[in-house]
């Protein structure tokens, strides 16, 4: 169980904080269920409520990363083989799923993949899809949101260089 006042990373929608558990009724069957309120930092105008009893949606907050971890991470998806889906709609729509679902080490794979892509397609002379630098771009904003929170980071971008850097280290 999470703490009011806590930070948890949730889905695609950033870093929130706990503001309240707390009891709502919004169902039709007049039934109470006891929720967590996130709130997502930047955005105190928007809330989210997750029913504490719901494990799919629980599962989906995570706590946020200590500094160790978060370069464990990345060292851990440095590990991974390079994959290119070559076919854009696939690509697209695992893109998009990877982004909804906001998980960071998939999250990572997408950056440094993209990124290494960018840099083939430029030595080639070849253009670069706009919806793969989007998606690049989203899911730099999303770990920049969590992570620059504990590394000090400028902008989103500072997550592909910090990304690469650590990849590349031998």
């Amino acid at each position: 169980m999470f703490d009011i006042g806590s930070y948890v990373s949730y889905r695609s929608e950033g870093v929130c904080k706990i503001s309240d558990i707390r009891r709502e009724n919004f169902g039709a069957l007049g039934k109470e269920t006891l929720y967590y309120v996130l709130t997502p930092i930047g955005d105190e105008k928007s809330t989210f409520f997750v029913p504490t009893d719901n494990e799919k949606l629980v599962s989906m907050m995570r706590k946020v990363l200590s500094e160790d971890e978060i370069y464990e991470l990345i060292r851990e998806v440095a590990k991974r083989e390079y994959e290119w889906i070559d076919d854009s709609k696939r690509r697209g729509a695992h893109f998009k799923e990877i982004l909804a679902n906001g998980e960071r080490e998939e999250l990572v794979f997408l950056v440094r993949c993209v990124n290494r892509h960018i840099y083939e397609q430029t030595a080639a002379g070849k253009k670069v899809y706009v919806t793969d630098i989007s998606a690049m771009k989203r899911a730099n904003k999303l770990l920049f949101d969590e992570f620059s929170r504990i590394i000090p980071m400028s902008s989103p971008e500072d997550m592909t260089a910090l990304i690469e850097k650590i990849c590349n280290e031998k």
